[in-house]
C-alpha cells in the first residue's frame, strides 16, 4: 500500500505528540529525574489495568507487584491466541477476577491456539524459511510458488499442531503415520489423501499418508525436515542429525567442547574417516553422532537436491560412507521408526518440550534459577499424559509468568517477568486483528518472510529476538500506520472490515473531532487498557487530530489517531 505523504511527514511527531503526557510522569523518578524506559515496573502511564498502565500520578508499582488480573488475561491472550482479550472478555473479569484460570483455560481449544503451537514450535524445527526448490524436485516442471513455499514450510508444524489442538500425547510427533499438509503437494509428493475424519487440522490442510515405502517415524519421516536440513553424502547427515537433536532434545552437538586433532590434514577424506572412528577427541561426538546419523540415509538425495521420494534401497548405505550402524545414543536400532520410538522414550525429549514451551511463553531463555519450576511443569505434563494443553495451562498459572516472585518445591528463584517482548507473529496478528489489514509480500505474510520484514522486526527461522529492537519498533510503526490507513478508509468508503476497531470509527463522523469518549473506546479496544475521558493521554489525541486536520484534513486525522493507538509501545511490551 502507498503511504500518503501528508501522513508521512506527520509520523516522526505524531507519537511524540500522543504519548507526550504518559512520558513525562513516567520517565521521572520521586525526585523528577529521569528513569530507565525499559524498567521492569509494569507501568506506561495513563491507564488502568490491561496494558500494564498506571493512572497518572501514581507512583510506579514496586518491582515485586505482580500483574493484574486484566495485564495477565492479556497477556496469556495474546501467548496463546495472538490477540488481545475482547472489551467483553475484560468487563467479565472485572465483574468476577476469580474467573480468570476459567478464562485462560478455555484459549488452549480456541483454534488461534493452534497457530500459536506453530509459532512456539517453529524456531525449533527452522523450516519456516523463504524459498523452497518446487514440490516435484524438478525446476524443469515449473519454479516453485509463493503457495508451494508455504505448503513446505508449514509441514511439520501443522504435524505438530494437529496433535496437540486434538489433545493427543505428544509422543504421537514421533510415532505417527500420517502428516498435515496443504492438498497442492498431494501429487508432486509421493502422498494419499486421508478422509477427513473430523478432527481439528490446521485450516486449508488436508491429513495424508506417504506412499514410498518410508518408515512410520511422524515428524521424522517428513520431507520438510530433510527439505529444510539437506546433506552431502561427505557430510553424512550429520548436519541434519544435529538439527533433529537441537528440535527435539535440545541438545547441540556444535555446544560441545572440543579438543581438535591439530595434525589431521582436513584435506584428506580417509583420514577424517580413520580420525572419526580413533580419535578419542572426534569419538566425543561421533561416537553417538554417527549411529544417528545412520538412520536418515533414506533421505540422502544426489548432488544436495531435495527430491520427493523416499529411497528404502539407500537406508543401509552407511555400510558404505561411515561403517556405522544405526543406534541411539548407545541402544541399537534398525529403520526410522525405531530412532522415533527411542526419542519418544527418552526423558531429554520431554525435559525439552517442558523446556522449549516455558522459554517460548516466558519471553527469556530458562537459567539454573529456573530448573525448580520446569520440575514442576513437567510433572504436571507427565500427570497429563504428556497433553501439551496441560502443559501450557501449567506454565501460564506460573507465579513467574504473572510477574510474581516464588520459590517452587524442587527449589530455586524463578525471575518474574513483568513485561515481555511480543515475538514478530504476535504483533502482527494482534494489530490485523484491530484493523483486518496485514501486509503481504508475494502472496504471504510479510512478517512470515525474512525478505520482507521478519528479519528487520526481529524474528527469524531461529526463533525471535528477546528484546525490542530498533526493527521492531520501526515496524511496528509501519504496520500501525498502513493498518490505520486501511481501516479508515475502508470505513469511508462503504466497505465490510472486520477488524476489532471498526464498529468503534463506525460510530462516529469521520468528518469531524473525534469525543473523548470516542478516543476512550479506541484506547480499550486497541490496548486492553481503561482511561477516563479527562485522561491526558485523550486530550493529547484530541489535540493531534486538530494538528493534522488543520494542515490536512479530518480523514487524516483520524488516520494519525489510530496510528497513535496503535504505535504505543502496548502492543511491543506487555
Amino acid at each position: 500500500m502507498v503511504i500518503r505523504t501528508t501522513t508521512q511527514t506527520l509520523f516522526a511527531g505524531l507519537i511524540v505528540l500522543a504519548t507526550a503526557c504518559r512520558d513525562d510522569d513516567a520517565n521521572k523518578g520521586d525526585d523528577g529525574a529521569a528513569t530507565s524506559a525499559g524498567a521492569d515496573d509494569g507501568s506506561t502511564g495513563g491507564g488502568s489495568d490491561g496494558g500494564g498502565s498506571t493512572s497518572e500520578g501514581e507512583d510506579p508499582p514496586p518491582a515485586d507487584t505482580p500483574l493484574t488480573p486484566a495485564q495477565v488475561l492479556t497477556r496469556a491472550s495474546l501467548d496463546l491466541r495472538g490477540i488481545r482479550p475482547t472489551v467483553d472478555e475484560l468487563a467479565a473479569l472485572e465483574a468476577d477476577p476469580e474467573s480468570l484460570d476459567d478464562m485462560i483455560a478455555t484459549f488452549t481449544d480456541d483454534p488461534a491456539f493452534g497457530e500459536r503451537v506453530r509459532d512456539l514450535f517453529a524456531g525449533a524445527w527452522r523450516t519456516r524459511i523463504d524459498d523452497y526448490p518446487p514440490p516435484g524436485g524438478d525446476y524443469d516442471q515449473g519454479a516453485p510458488t509463493s503457495a508451494s513455499n508455504a505448503a513446505i514450510a508449514d509441514e511439520v508444524l501443522n504435524l505438530v499442531a494437529t496433535v496437540v489442538m486434538n489433545d493427543r500425547p505428544f509422543t504421537e510427533i514421533l510415532t505417527g503415520d500420517e502428516t498435515v499438509v496443504d492438498p497442492l503437494l498431494v501429487g508432486p509428493w509421493p502422498l494419499e489423501a486421508i478422509a477427513d475424519d473430523g478432527r481439528w487440522l490446521p485450516p486449508g490442510t488436508t491429513r495424508a499418508r506417504y506412499t514410498d515405502g518410508r518408515p512410520a517415524a511422524g515428524v521424522l519421516s517428513l520431507n520438510a525436515v530433510y527439505w529444510r536440513h539437506t546433506s552431502t553424502v561427505d557430510n553424512a547427515n550429520r548436519g541434519r542429525t544435529n538439527a533433529l537433536s537441537q528440535a527435539l532434545l535440545c541438545q547441540s552437538y556444535l555446544d560441545r567442547p572440543i579438543d581438535f586433532p591439530t595434525n589431521l590434514d582436513l584435506t584428506d577424506s580417509e583420514s577424517i574417516r580413520d580420525a572419526i572412528h580413533s580419535n578419542g577427541a572426534c569419538q566425543a561426538c561421533h561416537s553417538t553422532l554417527d549411529p544417528f546419523a545412520s538412520f536418515l540415509w533414506g533421505f540422502m538425495a544426489p548432488n544436495q537436491t531435495p527430491v520427493p521420494a523416499y529411497n528404502p534401497a539407500g537406508e543401509r548405505d552407511w555400510q558404505i560412507y561411515t561403517d556405522t550402524a544405526p543406534g541411539f545414543f548407545g541402544v541399537p536400532g534398525d529403520r526410522l521408526e525405531d530412532l522415533g520410538q527411542m526419542i519418544a522414550q527418552d526423558e531429554r525429549f520431554i525435559s525439552c518440550t517442558v523446556r522449549r514451551v516455558y522459554e517460548g511463553l516466558l519471553g527469556r531463555d530458562a537459567v539454573l534459577e529456573d530448573e525448580g519450576a520446569l520440575a514442576e511443569h513437567r510433572e504436571a505434563f507427565l500427570a497429563s499424559e504428556l497433553s501439551l494443553k496441560a502443559l501450557v495451562r501449567s506454565i501460564v498459572a506460573d507465579p513467574s509468568y504473572r510477574g510474581r516472585s516464588w520459590e517452587p518445591q524442587f527449589g530455586g528463584t524463578p525471575e518474574p517477568v513483568r513485561r515481555k517482548v511480543a515475538p514478530v507473529e504476535v504483533l502482527g496478528r494482534s494489530l490485523e486483528a484491530l484493523t483486518g489489514y496485514a501486509v503481504r509480500y508475494d502472496g504471504r505474510e510479510a512478517l512470515a518472510l525474512d525478505a520482507a520484514l521478519r528479519r528487520l522486526a526481529g524474528g527469524s527461522d531461529r526463533g525471535n529476538a528477546q528484546s525490542v529492537s530498533t526493527g521492531a519498533v520501526l515496524v511496528q510503526r509501519r504496520l500501525a500506520e498502513a493498518g490505520a490507513i486501511a481501516l479508515v478508509e475502508s470505513l469511508a468508503a462503504g466497505e465490510p472490515n472486520d477488524g476489532r476497531l471498526a464498529p468503534v470509527l463506525a460510530a462516529a463522523d469521520l468528518d469531524a473531532e473525534p469525543s473523548a469518549a470516542t478516543i476512550v473506546a479506541l484506547i480499550e479496544h486497541a490496548r486492553s487498557v481503561s482511561f477516563d475521558e479527562s485522561a491526558p493521554e485523550v486530550g493529547a489525541l484530541i489535540t493531534l487530530w486538530q494538528e493534522v486536520a488543520s494542515i490536512s484534513s479530518a480523514r487524516e486525522g483520524w488516520i494519525a489517531v489510530v496510528t497513535a493507538v496503535l504505535a504505543d509501545p502496548d502492543h511491543l511490551l506487555y
